[in-house]
């Protein structure tokens, strides 16, 4: 069997988790690979100054024990850290393929991002006639951000526009709400047509110019680019590029089997991308086919059974108590099998200031089906295993694909949560939640069971 590591960064919930989606259709067309998500969090920090915490989930993957790898991260993962893993994955004869970013040694698996805004810019130039477009750019030291842009500067000097203004941004929509309001500062430059780097900027955009008296797409048209959710909840709909990233995921997957192979890879490919074009550039609205009716009814569900498993953790000072509601929770994420183990190191030094990383052994504490052969004990904790196996050598671990993520709090490792399979939580953004209260809960019941037995109580 082939073993497969994919490391990722989870830093938005409506993107990366349909990479896993993508990757977990993509690989029951082959049945002999196994795939194993080693799934960090943090945020898209302006700096490259990383949170050590946010990578060491990372330093459960050894390189050793797989024969390929896919890369995914922010910059909370830094470039030149990601060509380190790069470098060394490389040294040892085994494949890499990089989502999105160049890297050396790696095959670059993503959207064209210029070809894509280049069309979408050509597109509405043409169909509306604008002739003062601008463009809002996303963060300045993306490569992403930085062909969008040039595809913008090009499509317009097509169009006898060579000097259209570009506004510097970065990702986020309150940089959209600057850049509206400095637009309306000069009513008599307006735009007529506003091309955004991503989504969350053309909603921050078009919301400031309408509450500014600008009507859309009457007096000005907009675009984004990612096709994110948020561009269905205004009005109008926003035209965008939908990037599909599932089949991003899926194209990552299939590459890598070729390099396993031997095959002839290109050291770049591109995933299918589409325009989704809609009202905000007075385009009739089309059918939305990705929307799911039965979502808002399973993200209520999700989030009462988390009301009520923050409710009783928080203010349960029993660790046996709050890990058997971890395992009553874990059976509402709608995937195989749950596990949860903490990290010995951590356990060796609750209650100290200084950061923990991952030690040699874990235990594990809670699992969805309980493993017959390992009975728990007064405390929950069911058997100690070597960190590096992911789970202990009784549980089986045969499962195609395999989630990891990092349980921890401030700068301390305090274990991991491994699933089969992409539970249904993480798709809808509740994972990352689940997880931070559960950390609280578990450091809290520690330090309170530490300070009784300090006070002999």
């Amino acid at each position: 069997m082939k073993r497969i590591a994919f490391l990722s960064f989870d830093w938005d919930y409506r993107i990366v988790p349909e990479y896993y989606l993508g990757l977990q259709e993509c690989v029951k067309s082959f049945p002999d690979v196994q795939i194993v998500v080693f799934n960090a969090f943090g945020r898209y920090y302006a700096s490259h100054v990383p949170r050590q915490d946010s990578l060491e989930v990372f330093t459960l993957c050894n390189v050793e024990d797989y024969d390929g790898f896919i890369v995914q991260g922010n910059r909370t993962w830094p470039p030149d850290l990601r060509q380190q893993f790069v470098d060394n994955a490389v040294q040892r004869n085994k494949p890499v393929v990089s989502i999105n970013y160049e890297l050396v040694g790696a095959h670059a698996v993503g959207t064209n991002n210029y070809q894509e805004e280049y069309e979408l810019v050509c597109r509405v130039l043409q169909d509306r006639g604008c002739r003062r477009p601008v463009f809002v750019n996303g963060l300045k030291t993306s490569v992403e951000a930085q062909d969008r842009a040039q595809a913008f500067k090009d499509a317009c000097a097509k169009f006898g526009m060579p000097d259209a203004k570009v506004y510097q941004a970065n990702w986020q929509m309150s940089a959209g709400v600057v850049t509206a309001k400095k637009m309306l500062r000069r009513p008599k430059d307006l735009p007529d047509a506003i091309f955004c780097c991503n989504d969350d900027l053309a909603v921050g955009v078009q919301e400031t110019l309408q509450d500014g008296g600008v009507r859309v797409p009457d007096d000005a048209v907009i675009t984004g680019f990612d096709n994110r959710q948020i561009c269905q909840f205004t009005t109008p709909h926003i035209t965008t590029v939908d990037r599909d990233y599932q089949t991003i995921g899926a194209t990552a997957l299939k590459t890598l089997m070729q390099l396993l192979a031997g095959g002839e890879v290109p050291n770049k490919t591109y995933s299918p991308a589409r325009l989704v074009l809609r009202e905000s550039c007075g385009y009739v609205l089309q059918h939305e086919t990705r929307e799911s009716k039965a979502l808002p009814t399973l993200v209520e569900r999700l989030y009462d059974a988390l009301g009520e498993f923050q409710s009783i953790v928080l203010t349960d000072d029993s660790l046996y108590g709050i890990l058997e509601n971890s395992e009553i929770y874990a059976r509402k994420l709608d995937c195989s099998n749950v596990f949860l183990s903490l990290n010995d190191e951590y356990l060796k030094s609750v209650g100290a200031s200084t950061s923990c990383g991952y030690g040699p052994t874990s235990l594990l504490v809670a699992c969805k089906e309980r493993v017959r052969s390992l009975p728990c004990d007064d405390n929950h904790m069911y058997t100690v295993y070597e960190t590096k196996s992911i789970l202990p050598p009784q549980v089986p671990f045969d499962a195609p694909i395999y989630t990891v993520s990092s349980l921890h709090r401030n700068e301390v490792c305090m274990g991991s949560f491994v699933t089969e399979g992409v539970p249904t939580a993480m798709t809808c953004g509740l994972n990352t939640i689940f997880l931070t209260v559960l950390a609280s809960a578990i450091d809290s019941a520690l330090k309170t069971g530490l300070l009784h037995s300090s006070n002999g109580d």
